[in-house]
């Protein structure tokens, strides 16, 4: 396994171990998740979570520190051509870029920009950029009752489980009573989730919300640092789930709008 597809593993199982820093290739790629974190001229929360996930030796200060260091130095792109003999491993930089840059499940012009040009500097095709983009984050939009009926026939489910009981009252007073329920959600014995054929009502990290499935503009398919997964919605909220073991509903919604699942296919 080559050193980019080590850190693919590390950054979308949130049960990898971590990964010992000394290869050749951890100047160059930890060089360019850095230089994107500091595209805006700040390191946000969850791109300091990403960076603590590559360097988990250091403490926060040392980690920021180090990375400010690191955003001061000059930074060219094509030394990456030199650790990917293939253009599978030149394909695979470039997904490993996009995990920086749609950490929150939105991608700026900018952050495009950004893997566009990583794009020609590793002699790839013009569609790669949206591609590693779509790998991460998907639209949502309007689906059918059977989708959803058959997303659940069909979800592999790893930590959550699905059970025909009530919904418990928080989420219950927030679900609209014209909607029909399909089933709960639960990690171990806590409820997460209530799942309805128009939408779902679940315990966000803000608090409990209920979101129609039509409405869903955008949504991460796959857990990133600091989230299970996020939602945005037509209405402009920003949802997110924060413990990764949470990560089944990204799944979840990848069936319902009719997609294969990531590590699915």
């Amino acid at each position: 396994m080559s050193r980019v597809d080590e850190y693919l593993a590390l950054i979308d199982d949130p049960e990898a171990l971590a990964l010992e820093q000394g290869d050749p290739a951890d100047g160059p790629l930890l060089g360019l998740l850095v230089h994107l974190a500091y595209s805006d001229g700040i390191v946000h929360d969850d791109e300091a979570a990403l960076l603590a996930l590559v360097r988990p030796e250091l403490d926060r200060q040392s980690l920021l520190a180090w990375a400010e260091e690191e955003s001061k130095k000059p930074y060219d792109m094509t030394c990456l051509k030199e650790i990917a003999a293939t253009s599978t491993g030149r394909r695979n930089i470039l997904r490993f870029a996009a995990r920086m840059v749609c950490l929150d499940g939105e991608i700026s012009e900018e952050e495009v920009w950004s893997l566009q040009q990583l794009a020609v500097v590793l002699d790839l095709p013009d569609e790669a950029p949206q591609q590693a983009v779509d790998e991460i984050v998907a639209k949502g939009g309007v689906i059918s009752r059977e989708r959803v009926a058959l997303s659940l026939r069909n979800m592999l489910w790893r930590d959550l489980v699905p059970r025909r009981d009530d919904l418990g009252p928080e989420l219950a007073a927030i679900a609209p009573t014209e909607t029909d329920p399909v089933c709960v959600i639960s990690l171990d014995d806590d409820e997460v989730a209530g799942l309805f054929f128009t939408g779902l009502a679940a315990h966000f990290d803000d608090g409990p919300a209920w979101v129609v499935f039509d409405q869903i503009t955008s949504y991460t398919r796959v857990p990133v640092p600091g989230a299970a997964f996020h939602i945005h919605t037509a209405d402009g909220r920003h949802l997110s789930m924060s413990n990764p073991r949470l990560r089944d509903l990204g799944s979840l919604f990848d069936f319902i709008y009719g997609r294969v699942t990531v590590g699915h296919h």
